[in-house]
């Protein structure tokens, strides 16, 4: 798969993907293989990653080989894809992390996001409701 354009959300691939220069991809991904030219943001699985001189990757990587050429960028946090000693598989580390960001946005009352309050307008005064 290769993105040039934006998408939001969650990518679930046994493929390998590509970002291009002009890919903006933020959510989270599961995939075999990533090389990225473009920008990711979110959290991300897969076996090996490249970050190309153009690439920006800001977030949560999970994987096994990671790779940045010079120019490239990585803000965030790296974690070798183990658990105990022995290999997680793809498909339950990202269900471990789908399980976490749901996690997150339950704890916070309408995901996060403040609920809209009532205006009250203070009621204008004229001749008809004016108390005598």
């Amino acid at each position: 798969m290769h993105v040039d354009g934006r998408v939001d959300g969650v990518i679930d691939s046994d493929h390998d993907l590509s970002i291009g220069e002009s890919g903006y991809v933020t959510g989270l991904v599961k995939a075999k293989k990533i090389v990225l030219s473009g920008v990711f943001e979110g959290k991300v699985i897969c076996e090996n990653i490249e970050v190309l001189a153009t690439g920006k990757l800001i977030g949560e990587l999970v994987c096994n080989d990671f790779v940045i050429e010079t120019g490239g960028k990585f803000i965030g946090q790296s974690h070798e894809m183990t658990e105990g000693g022995m290999v997680v598989s793809l498909p339950e580390t990202f269900e471990q992390l789908a399980k976490t960001a749901v996690e997150s946005l339950s704890h916070e009352p309408h995901g996060g996001i403040e609920p809209l309050k009532p205006v009250e307008k203070p009621m204008k005064q004229t001749a008809k409701n004016k108390k005598s």
